[in-house]
């Protein structure tokens, strides 16, 4: 056996075994099956823990479901290569408003506007923004504005209509 086919083994193995951790793909032989889903439970979550952090007024407003719905839509959506708390939030955020189940909670929406003026989620990540940017969002009976500021300070404002 060549040096090349027992690293292209070793590879797919390893993929294989990437695949049941962090999307639930059956465990590749040799691998003890309990140890395996034990191991892709505690990163599951140490993903919720990371975007709790991070998204702490969108996790408020869920209350309760917070951790059963994020854990149901990891388990659906599979970290991406860069790994990135704010992205893994948004990508969370972004599927409860296309159901329509983003909370009404005006501090989560202004948690998301905040997020929207400091950052651009791209097919490649996360992106910065920078210079002058502004976002607005309605959220029930009022208006929120944002305003990033070249040096990265961000405004906030909330009209009542």
């Amino acid at each position: 056996m060549s040096a090349r086919t027992a690293r292209e083994r070793l590879a797919e193995a390893q993929a294989t075994l990437v695949r049941a951790l962090a999307q639930g793909a059956p465990v590749p032989p040799g691998f003890d099956s309990a140890r395996v889903q034990a191991t892709a439970e505690t990163l599951l979550s140490k993903r919720r823990r990371w975007v709790e952090r991070s998204w702490p007024r969108l996790v408020a407003a869920l209350g309760e479901s917070f951790r059963s719905r994020f854990e149901a839509w990891a388990r659906e959506n599979p970290m991406e290569l860069e790994a990135s708390a704010l992205a893994d939030g948004r990508r969370f955020a972004d599927a409860l408003l296309a159901a329509g189940e983003f909370p009404s909670s005006e501090s989560a929406h202004e948690e998301l506007l905040t997020f929207e003026v400091r950052f651009r989620l791209t097919e490649h990540g996360l992106v910065a923004r920078r210079g002058l940017t502004f976002k607005s969002m309605r959220t029930g009976a009022a208006t929120l504005l944002a305003a990033r500021l070249p040096g990265g300070r961000v405004l906030r404002l909330r009209l009542p209509f």
